[in-house]
């Protein structure tokens, strides 16, 4: 392009001088141009027209393309195009690792081991992460690039266009002989942006032959369309392209002669979002078995500090009472089971059985060490006091409440006002926090006394007690003998602090 016209360009974009004046020139070039282009039959200059002989070659391009586009109509392909795409190009063992995590095959393996798969399953998952860093999965993600790019193309509604130079042309139908006739360029500029849009970019070292292959296979072996037809396609659309021809239609036709088509390459994530999902299921399967052992593991201990006794339970901040939260899909009373427990451990044992064995043996007891004994009593009373916040915690949900009022208030309005679903989870947020803050405020109480147990019981067994020096003295208080009483209490402490841990701790992946 000469240089007096590059400084109209320039000076048009800028805007120094008269816009219409430079339009006129640019466009006066553009339709010099387009008379020496190679397509330039293709428009009708002085009518403002397309003519039949673009029809013809998107008729002729439509009809070499079609059975790809029949192929790519079937949704129900894709997961599998996807699935057999990756698997071309992973390595045996990685293979193996993918078969053994299988929906199927860890149900078995789960019947055969037991619980034991999960340790399992996680040497799996390192395994198949490792084998995705290959050069490999590069290509298996390059190859679905292609097909991506491909099935955009070929999916474009050519007959739509085509009807704007025949109406009575008819999806598929290559039989009945078309009447174009010219259309007016303002008519199709929004479909030639779009088709400019969506044209496949191939460069030297595509691997068509193994989307062929790919798509071969998943149409249970049956070839859609040869290979050097795709091939041939490839060169025309490459050809179209570099004319610039779509380009300077649209230029002339909108009046804009610096109008861009810009064409898109579609980038897919095939190898990381199949490793993702797949990673995603196996990690559920790994949750629900140790979900499944936690469960278990807290029944267990239930039993151990409960036994036959049924564990008292709040009015309030229960698990029965986050029924609505969970329906409406907000934040849960996640502490629910361990405060509840907390407090029926210290109304049930705490402030009985465990008070008049504390209370024998820091009041009437003869204790040399006198930090040791103050120790014990100050975790005791602590761990006694916190009953009265979780009763205080647990009213704040009460009708007449500071939570509950507010919570019943906003749960009437959630469905139409979404906004309610944060004030209500910063609600149950903070509850949360509270319940955790007393049960991690306990916990160290009770393995503090725990502990103190486990060295009287030490002591009681010494020929010359160190600690107490009256323990002959003690055991005429006591119908049960004091060793079988600490020891007792020692094993239900133990098991509770046990259960609480349990009841806080994150489920670990």
């Amino acid at each position: 392009m000469p240089d007096d016209i590059i400084n109209k360009v320039i000076s048009f974009i800028s805007g120094d001088s008269e816009p219409a004046s430079d339009k006129d020139v640019l466009l006066k070039q553009l339709t010099k141009d387009l008379t020496q282009n190679k397509y330039a039959k293709f428009y009708r200059v002085k009518q403002n027209e397309i003519d039949i002989a673009f029809a013809q070659y998107f008729f002729n391009l439509y009809k070499n393309i079609y059975p790809l586009q029949v192929f790519f109509k079937d949704s129900s392909k894709e997961a599998k195009i996807r699935q057999i795409n990756l698997e071309a190009f992973l390595d045996k063992h990685v293979m193996d690792v993918i078969k053994r995590l299988t929906p199927d095959s860890i149900a078995e393996r789960k019947r055969t081991v037991g619980d034991a798969i999960s340790k399992q399953l996680q040497e799996d998952l390192a395994a198949l992460s490792a084998g995705f860093n290959s050069p490999k999965i590069a290509a298996a993600d390059k190859c679905h690039d292609l097909i991506l790019a491909m099935k955009r193309f070929v999916s474009f509604d050519f007959c739509s266009l085509l009807q704007k130079f025949d109406p009575e042309i008819a999806e598929g139908d290559f039989l009945t002989l078309p009447k174009f006739a010219p259309v007016e360029s303002s008519i199709l500029t929004a479909q030639i942006a779009a088709l400019a849009m969506v044209f496949p970019v191939s460069e030297e070292g595509d691997d068509w032959k193994t989307v062929f292959e790919i798509l071969k296979y998943c149409k249970g072996g049956m070839e859609i369309m040869p290979l050097s037809q795709w091939i041939d396609v490839l060169a025309s659309i490459k050809d179209l392209r570099q004319s610039r021809i779509l380009e300077f239609i649209s230029r002339l036709a909108t009046g804009n002669p610096i109008l861009e088509l810009k064409n898109i390459v579609p980038h897919g994530t095939l190898s990381a979002s199949w490793l993702a999902q797949k990673t995603s299921e196996v990690r559920k399967v790994i949750t629900g078995i140790a979900d499944s052992q936690k469960n278990s593991q807290i029944s267990a201990l239930e039993q151990a500090v409960f036994g036959h006794l049924a564990p008292l339970h709040l009015n309030y901040y229960t698990a029965d009472k986050e029924k609505i939260l969970k329906e409406k899909e907000l934040d849960n009373y996640v502490y629910a089971p361990a405060l509840n427990h907390l407090f029926s451990f210290i109304q049930l044992f705490f402030s009985k059985d465990i008070h008049e064995l504390c209370d024998l043996l820091l009041v009437r007891g003869q204790w040399t060490n006198g930090a040791a004994s103050r120790t014990m009593s100050d975790s005791y009373h602590k761990v006694l006091a916190i009953i009265d916040e979780i009763i205080q915690l647990d009213d704040t949900l009460d009708e007449n409440g500071s939570n509950g009022p507010r919570l019943r208030a906003a749960l009437l309005r959630v469905d139409r006002d979404k906004g309610q679903m944060r004030y209500i989870n910063s609600i149950i947020k903070t509850i949360n926090e509270e319940a955790l803050n007393m049960i991690n405020r306990a916990v160290p109480c009770l393995i503090v006394i725990g502990k103190h147990f486990k060295i009287l019981m030490d002591d009681h067994e010494k020929k010359h007690p160190e600690l107490v020096m009256n323990w002959k003295e003690l055991a005429l208080f006591s119908k049960v003998p004091m060793m079988e009483r600490m020891n007792t209490t020692y094993k239900k402490i133990n098991y509770f602090v046990q259960l609480m841990i349990l009841e806080t701790k994150p489920l670990e992946e």
